[in-house]
């Protein structure tokens, strides 16, 4: 040991030669506008932005370039005014470094162009993760990758030992874990962790997440029961939870918050999950292009007799209602054998073969609901006939369809008729005649019109898919322990995996709470990573520029404002007695005349979102509106808001469920038929109150932020297309993140940790590592400026302190990129040369028999 001290602190006191890895030059300074001159480029067509060479100077006021590529059918040469084209930043020597670049923020002269070209080499490669400072950006490849391989990130687990300096890793959503795992087991209690994964539909963050879950297993070395129904969980959630949308072939349409807790062995013990906003419409209503959720494909393609023919199921989703408007097919996904994952997975995770046969008996039953139809009453079956020109009483059309339902539901088939077809009211006042109210002492019974039976039936749908959905997570929670988790247990890592930002042709109440939900992750990502920099930059003692950021304060006050938002004034119009979608509306107008966030819609396009149907253009202009979101300019049509937000079932029907003789369903509805269905939080408020506390959730831990991207809309492997990457870097505010991050100062260390990675430059300086106990400011401001004469050439000229390129702040010093780099040169030199030293020193001796 004496000796490889020796041959180390030799070798560390001699200068180090300048040679090193090139670092990213400067942008050059000749004029953008000069024949010869490469620059970056702004475009319109799908690249977006590409290097252009300057072949013809000024002329008439136009510079004429030529692309170094271009798609087919566009002309490689362009020309642009000159002021254009002198604004332009110019191409740096690094360029062809740019699919080498791990850490966008490392580039010499971060811009747009310069970003977006190092993400298409780097995916061309197959290097779909590249950091941006504090974030990860995965580009989905749209096919297996090497690096994403079970084989893969297990070998990356081995080499990741508890002494591996997680900042030295890789980008990689194993990397994210690994620091977040590194900081969750520091201290006596622990420090709580988040992974906060976003981007639009199709992006690729449920199989993110599925990495990260996997990475943390192997990095804590977690084995056992709890540890496999954690990742599992996310899988057997999927078939529930997920389905194919336009953008996305097994799109999640709920959020999931999933937080493993750890031992005192810092293994996982258990965990608990809680979801956000399960798209109940899809339940009803496979959209045109898109699919119910898998659970039920997954039934039809691979259930076997005898328990298909016992839940009375048909063979092919064009025998449903709910399905059959729907595609039948998802490509990629092989609904048999999810089948088969299905049931093993709910094994796996404590299902039983009896509870299991349960469940697929109320899904069962809401596939068949769907096939209840229902038409007017004949004269002679109504109970007060009259001469007014009301609609008829609704029956049901095929009592066949209905004897099925109330079979799977364990109910009496008449019983059931009776609650989808009519709904007791309490009248005050003189007595009301209609031939569809009966009169029965202090109440009324109305008799539905069979538009309004058809509702009653698609909310008891959407009532017992919802629930059997919860009893799913309630249980899955049970397995993994979330009964023993103390409110003070610290250990923990939380992901999240919640819904982009979605803008369809029509959007709904669905996008605008998803749409809400992402204006407030945005908000927080805004929070984290900009606004308690600066406040850390000020509590350190660091001096800085002001720093302006994008801030989406005013669409989370339009939004949210509890006195009078968009979602206030949509709980005002519930509670009215004769509210209606288009009063609704029409006081939005009122209220938001004036927000330049707000504003109303561009008249006809009802017409167009609809299929141009006569008649409907004036009844859906009426009912839409546009919000100006921090992602962009969205229209949404408020059909049947009003409904969708009260999410309430007639106050007879939760009685009904829960009379069931299945002990399942009856328990599920037991606590609702016991409760005040009429007084029931509204749908709206419930979950803006559910995101607030997940807000808090995440504030009180240490976040890491995954941003994933979609390199193109239709889902093709080997495929980048600048438009759509560069709206989703804007969107994400990932662009935001590079600015942001090159104006600071990207890179800090605690004073401790500093020192131990940078004393080795300065172990010919005794005098100056002394002082790392009694002043270790003053040590790392002198190392600073011992290690920049050592760097030579390759580091920035003026002073680093005084230019302020680098400061020493009361607990951290902060470093700009390229006194990084330069620090690097010395450091490894001396640990290089150190590592020969002792590859010569003789092998010690063996030891005595």
């Amino acid at each position: 040991r004496g000796e490889i001290a020796m041959a180390s602190a030799a070798l560390a006191r001699l200068v180090p030669t300048n040679k090193s890895p090139p670092t990213p030059s400067r942008p050059a300074t000749m004029s953008a506008a000069a024949v010869g001159s490469k620059i970056w480029l702004s475009v319109s067509d799908e690249d977006a932005w590409v290097v252009a060479t300057v072949i013809r100077g000024p002329q008439s006021g136009h510079v004429r370039l030529r692309r170094d590529d271009a798609p087919p059918g566009v002309d490689i040469e362009v020309e642009r005014p000159e002021a254009e084209v002198a604004a332009c930043s110019i191409v740096s020597d690094s360029e062809p470094t740019l699919a080498a670049c791990e850490d966008i923020v490392g580039l010499g002269d971060v811009n747009f162009g310069a970003m977006l070209h190092s993400f298409r080499l780097r995916l061309e490669k197959d290097r779909i993760f590249t950091n941006i400072g504090p974030v990860l950006v995965v580009m989905n490849p749209y096919r297996p990758v090497d690096s994403c391989a079970p084989s893969t990130m297990l070998e990356m687990a081995k080499k990741t030992s508890a002494s591996t300096d997680a900042n030295d890793l890789p980008p990689h959503a194993h990397s994210s874990v690994a620091r977040a795992y590194s900081s969750m087991v520091q201290g006596k209690h622990g420090t709580p962790q988040s992974v906060l994964v976003s981007g639009e539909s199709g992006a690729g963050k449920t199989e993110t997440i599925k990495l990260c879950m996997a990475a943390l297993a192997n990095i804590s070395r977690s084995t056992g029961s709890t540890t496999e129904a954690a990742l599992e969980s996310g899988l057997l959630l999927e078939a529930f939870g997920n389905a194919m949308t336009v953008y996305n072939h097994n799109s999640s349409r709920f959020g999931k918050w999933c937080s493993l807790h750890f031992g005192a062995d810092a293994k996982i013990s258990s965990g608990v999950i809680q979801s956000y906003l399960l798209e109940q419409s899809r339940i009803v209503s496979a959209p045109s292009g898109e699919r119910n959720y898998h659970i039920f494909y997954y039934m039809l393609a691979g259930m076997p007799e005898p328990l298909r023919s016992q839940l009375y199921l048909y063979d092919s989703p064009a025998d449903y209602a709910y399905l059959r408007d729907g595609e039948a097919k998802a490509p990629g996904i092989d609904d048999a054998t999810g089948w088969e994952e299905l049931t093993s997975r709910l094994q796996l995770t404590g299902f039983d073969e009896a509870e299991q046969r349960t469940l697929f008996e109320l899904l069962a039953a809401v596939l068949a609901l769907g096939n209840v139809r229902f038409a007017e009453a004949d004269a002679a079956e109504v109970a007060n006939p009259s001469t007014d020109k009301e609609d008829n009483p609704g029956k049901v059309a095929d009592a066949a369809a209905l004897s099925v339902v109330a079979d799977l539901l364990g109910m009496k088939q008449k019983e059931l008729e009776a609650k989808l077809t009519t709904k007791v009211l309490k009248i005050n006042g003189p007595s009301v005649f209609s031939k569809r109210l009966t009169r029965q002492g202090s109440t009324y019974t109305l008799a539905l019109s069979p538009e309004q039976c058809g509702d009653t039936r698609d909310a008891v749908a959407r009532a017992v898919y919802s629930a059997v959905f919860d009893h799913v997570i309630k249980r899955l929670n049970q397995t993994l322990g979330a009964g023993s988790i103390a409110a003070s247990d610290r250990r923990s890592i939380g992901f999240l995996d919640i819904f982009g930002f979605e803008n369809f042709a029509f959007n709904s109440f669905e996008q605008l709470c998803i749409n809400f939900t992402n204006e407030r992750l945005q908000a927080q990502f805004t929070d984290s990573l900009i606004k308690r920099q600066q406040e850390e930059w000020k509590r350190e003692g660091v001096h800085c520029a002001h720093i302006s950021f994008p801030d989406n304060a005013g669409q989370i006050e339009l939004l949210d404002n509890s006195k009078g938002g968009v979602l206030a004034l949509l709980d005002e119009e519930c509670a009215v007695p004769k509210g209606s979608d288009e009063g609704y509306v029409s006081k939005m107008h009122t209220a938001f005349a004036s927000n330049e966030l707000y504003c109303k819609p561009r008249r006809g396009k009802g017409a167009a979102l609809h299929g141009g149907k006569p008649g409907v253009v004036t009844k859906y202009d009426a009912l839409q509106f546009i919000v100006h979101h921090y992602a962009g300019e969205v229209q949404y049509t408020a059909s049947r808001w009003l409904e969708k937000n009260r999410g309430t079932l007639h106050p007879d029907l939760p009685k009904l469920l829960a009379g069931s003789s299945r002990p399942l369903l009856a328990s599920l509805f037991a606590e609702r038929a016991a409760a005040d269905e009429t007084k029931r939080a509204t749908v709206g408020a419930s979950y803006r109150s559910s995101l607030r506390a997940l807000s808090q959730t995440m504030a009180a831990t240490t976040q890491h932020f995954i941003r994933c991207i979609k390199p193109n809309m239709e889902q093709r492997p080997d495929h980048f297309n600048g438009q759509v990457v560069s709206r989703q870097l804007r969107y994400t505010g990932v662009a935001a993140v590079v600015e942001i991050q090159r104006a600071g100062y990207p890179i800090s260390y605690t004073h401790a940790s500093f020192i131990g990675r940078y004393r080795c430059v300065a172990f010919d300086k005794p005098e100056l590592l002394a002082m790392a106990q009694s002043d270790p400011r003053q040590c790392c401001a002198g190392i600073l400026e011992y290690a920049q004469k050592l760097a030579g050439d390759s580091a920035p000229k003026e002073p680093w302190l005084e230019s302020l390129l680098a400061q020493v702040g009361a607990t951290k010093v902060w470093l700009r990129a390229e006194v990084l780099n330069a620090l690097e040169v010395p450091r490894r030199s001396v640990t290089g040369r150190a590592a020969v030293a002792c590859q010569r020193l003789p092998p010690p001796p063996p030891p005595p028999p």
